[in-house]
């Protein structure tokens, strides 16, 4: 899943007791490239394209995740072309996220982000930022980071739930964690021939296609989110988390991504 601001692969993505139940199911390490094109008012759309590059590795203690999505645009003169990045370390048992984005334009960085997270023992969570320094924002318990979140989703698809609500942290801008609405659905008729990349046979063989959609929204200092998303997410993922297809929407307008390389990469010798 594309992962919030930076398109989230949604990147797609914890809390103690809810995350548990979800130990046995673990994520493919694996690396894949998918081709962006624009979407208007929910429809394919023309202007905007693109390329999407996520990779996901193993640790004996964890997931580290690297994604990149590089859009041109068009502009007054020329293309405008856009980068953002983003490297994440998060533990396996969901509880600690180390994270850096940055965006750059027209190949200047327009901003960066990096820092901590953390749930403690007693419930309690914080993110402490580096840069900017000096700022922090506190995390419910019940905070899920990117890679919990999308276990997290799979584990109800393959129980046969429809969806749920979560609190959720990816650390992109010093502010509190989003509340995020998450519907699982059956595959659509018009994805359920999206192909497997040639050599990422082994990856996708034998495994369920999940479907599923998301709206992120601002918390208000209220505690409660606004009445509209912020944006919205879809996605087609493989019960081993690797994803397949998404979008991407704000407003009227948005993205959407389907894969064109996959490739698998080895597991950890642990212990």
């Amino acid at each position: 899943m594309l992962n919030a601001r930076v398109l989230t692969p949604m990147s797609l993505l914890a809390a103690v007791a809810t995350l548990a139940p979800a130990a046995a199911q673990d994520f493919a390490p694996h690396r894949a490239v998918y081709a962006v094109s624009a979407m208007d008012r929910g429809k394919p759309g023309t202007g905007t394209s693109g390329t999407y590059a996520y990779e996901l590795r193993l640790t004996c203690d964890g997931y580290v995740v690297n994604q990149r999505l590089r859009l041109e645009m068009p502009g007054a003169r020329a293309a405008v072309a856009s980068e953002q990045q983003s490297q994440m370390t998060e533990s396996r048992d969901g509880r600690k996220l180390r994270f850096e984005h940055r965006a750059t334009t027209g190949g200047r960085q327009t901003s960066l982000v990096k820092g901590e997270a953390l749930i403690g023992d007693d419930g309690k969570g914080e993110a402490r930022f580096t840069d900017p320094e000096g700022q922090s924002v506190a995390l419910p318990g019940t905070t899920l980071f990117p890679v919990a979140i999308a276990r997290e989703t799979i584990r109800q698809a393959k129980a046969g739930e429809q969806g749920f609500d979560t609190p959720f942290f990816f650390g992109e801008k010093v502010k509190p964690p989003q509340s995020v609405n998450i519907l699982i659905g059956k595959l659509p008729k018009r994805l359920s021939g999206v192909k497997i990349p040639e050599g990422g046979e082994q990856l996708a063989d034998g495994r369920t296609r999940i479907y599923y959609r998301a709206g992120f929204f601002d918390v208000q200092a209220s505690g409660k989110g606004q009445g509209e998303p912020a944006y919205e997410m879809s996605s087609v993922t493989l019960d081993n988390g690797v994803e397949l297809y998404g979008t991407h929407e704000e407003s009227d307008g948005g993205i959407e991504y389907r894969i064109t390389r996959l490739e698998a990469l080895p597991k950890p010798e642990c212990k």
